[in-house]
């Protein structure tokens, strides 16, 4: 190209003068008292704050919630961080000693890809945590939460570059019982006492649809759960430890979960949503010296077997796949 026509050279000498473009909030956002949030910098909310209980935080451009963000916001019962481009990092002590906080919310933040270890911590009246939609690598540390609230329920969700549930990812989190909705990520395996130390109500494992694999010591060091779903993953097997406490099973859209453990394992069982004919054949003709309370609903899976597969559920197999895995399970 040629040298710039001088007539563009003041337009380019103007341009230079401007000042640089800053990230801005979205139209509607604003930023609540009595918090700072600096276009592409730091959140902070200083405290105390007389009857502030609840802080929204939504469609903000800040970029990193710094350690100690809320100190002394002790009123504060929920904090919300939701639908914003820009942040990318929680600091360690992010959520520390805030007397009050029941519910911590941080959804739909695609671009927060790190949140440091210890971000969640001393938090005795957290009742909720639901960390969806964000683009975070590992599984955050819940283990400092330490929460003394009854069915402590955290939440998990669409968090697709999470690949793995590490040894003792929850222990510490609360020292009563809890539900874990871990629901829609990139789960590949979970790890040898994933659960240590938890007491599990109901452990949603749902449409993850990578997960191939659950270390049979998955479920060591922890009482239960209660409650398993594992639709629409590809388990190809259960844990060998860990199921005489799961009184509802379910299993829909498993297609890759060929065989289940013996049924002497599920004494607790109660219902079970399952995919396959073979499943349900798995719990037949038990031995009339076992049958009690716990195994009666065995009679009723023996006898929905054969129609099971004569007339498949139509949340699991259609007519020509079902015909395939009556022929080849006709003699459970």
């Amino acid at each position: 190209m040629g040298p710039r026509s001088p007539a563009l050279r003041p337009l380019l000498g103007l341009l230079l003068l401007l000042p640089p473009i800053l990230p801005r909030a979205l139209p509607g956002a604003q930023c609540p008292e009595p918090c700072s949030c600096p276009p592409d910098g730091a959140l902070r909310c200083p405290g105390p704050r007389a009857g502030l209980t609840r802080l929204s935080l939504t469609y903000l451009p800040i970029k990193v919630i710094p350690s100690q963000a809320f100190r002394g916001l002790n009123e504060v019962v929920k904090i919300e961080i939701s639908q914003s481009d820009s942040l990318e990092k929680i600091e360690a002590n992010a959520f520390d000693n805030l007397l009050n906080l029941s519910e911590i919310l941080i959804q739909n933040t695609k671009n927060l890809v790190y949140i440091e270890p210890a971000a969640f911590t001393n938090l005795s009246r957290l009742k909720y945590l639901s960390i969806c939609n964000t683009g975070i690598r590992k599984l955050p540390d819940v283990t400092k939460i330490l929460s003394s609230e009854f069915n402590f329920i955290l939440e998990i969700c669409d968090n697709l570059h999470i690949t793995t549930i590490p040894g003792n990812a929850f222990q510490g989190m609360n020292n009563e019982s809890i539900t874990l909705k871990l629901y829609g990520n990139g789960f590949e395996d979970i790890q040898s006492h994933a659960f240590n130390g938890t007491t599990l109500i109901s452990l949603e494992l749902k449409e993850n649809a990578r997960l191939e694999k659950m270390h049979h010591g998955a479920f060591w060091g922890a009482a239960g759960p209660s409650i398993l779903d594992i639709s629409s993953t590809k388990l190809q097997a259960l844990p060998s430890y860990g199921l005489e406490s799961i009184q509802t099973l379910i299993a829909t859209s498993s297609y890759s979960l060929k065989k289940l453990p013996s049924r002497e394992q599920f004494t607790s069982l109660l219902d079970a949503t399952l995919t396959y004919p073979s499943h349900c054949c798995a719990f037949r003709n038990l031995p009339a010296k076992e049958q009690n309370f716990s195994f009666s609903i065995f009679e009723n899976f023996s006898k929905q077997c054969e129609s099971t597969a004569r007339k498949p559920n139509n949340e699991t197999l259609s007519k020509s796949r079902a015909d395939g895995y009556q022929q080849r399970y006709k003699d459970c």
